[in-house]
């Protein structure tokens, strides 16, 4: 299987947008407000949720007149949530058809379209002018692109002098192997790990300077064993995350897994072009 179709299996489920807000619905969110709020729990497709979105941001100083790049923006959570926080525009660019249909459904209900532009297309291809953004966010991306020095490269051109970079994402810890299937990979043919060492060096070559660089694994894990330690509520389960992944649960324990055996880093920096 071609990469790029091998991409859209992992994540594609038809008509999803139009799915998430059916169910929804069903579950009581029957307005825009509502919808927002609910799906600010699920929508942001990475570990630390909208929590780690709006951290980097801060730490690469977003702004109403910034021009953004969300690359593997999926179903469009975070730039949603930058253009709502910060008022500035998104630009999204993901290789999943049915996530970007999906994105551009929501925003349009939530009356997001005039601040967002989703474009379905590879990140090892952009078509972008040089210095036409002045920052760029990649969350839980790099895991499915072998070649990142090329992504890194493209990323230098098509931002600002003195732009910046947002990083959120899993490298290999010290254990061998990882444990699959996961949510951004079945099986290890489209799962391009690497030590977090080795993709410091590798932004650090392509020309960019360290703002921060955090191992925030025991964060993460921290994060998880408080929400299962909450009170369980009478309300039954909600079958969202259910439609964004195919086998969530199993692929959810290996996930946590993953950290747990130190398998998996959580890794957040901040770079700048220099």
């Amino acid at each position: 299987m071609k990469y790029e179709e091998a991409i859209n299996a992992q994540y594609g489920q038809s008509d999803l947008g139009n799915k998430l807000l059916s169910a929804l619905q069903e579950e009581g969110f029957d307005s825009a407000e509502g919808i927002k709020k609910a799906l600010a729990r699920i929508e942001e497709l990475h570990l630390g949720g909208s929590v780690a979105t709006l951290e980097l941001a801060q730490k690469v100083s977003i702004n109403e007149n910034s021009r953004v790049l969300d690359i593997g923006c999926g179903i469009g959570g975070p730039a949603r949530n930058l253009a709502s926080t910060f008022g500035c525009h998104v630009t999204g660019i993901d290789l999943s058809k049915d996530y970007c249909q999906a994105a551009e459904i929501i925003n349009h209900y939530l009356g997001l379209s005039d601040f967002i532009k989703i474009i379905q297309g590879n990140a090892l291809n952009m078509h972008f002018n040089m210095g036409e953004f002045d920052v760029i966010f990649i969350q839980h991306v790099l895991m499915n692109i072998e070649n990142k020095s090329q992504l890194l490269s493209q990323i230098y051109k098509i931002l600002s002098p003195k732009g910046r970079l947002a990083l959120n994402t899993i490298c290999t810890g010290s254990i061998r192997p990882i444990l699959f299937p996961v949510i951004f990979a079945s099986d290890p043919s489209i799962s391009f790990l690497i030590p977090e060492n080795e993709l410091h060096q590798l932004i650090i070559n392509s020309g960019f300077e360290e703002l921060s660089w955090d191992n925030v694994t025991n964060d993460i894990l921290e994060g998880i064993q408080r929400a299962r330690s909450r009170p369980r509520t009478n309300q039954p389960r909600s079958s969202i995350a259910d439609l964004i992944f195919s086998n969530v649960s199993e692929k959810w324990r290996n996930g946590v897994r993953n950290l747990k055996e130190d398998r998996w880093v959580v890794i957040r920096g901040a770079f700048e072009r220099s």
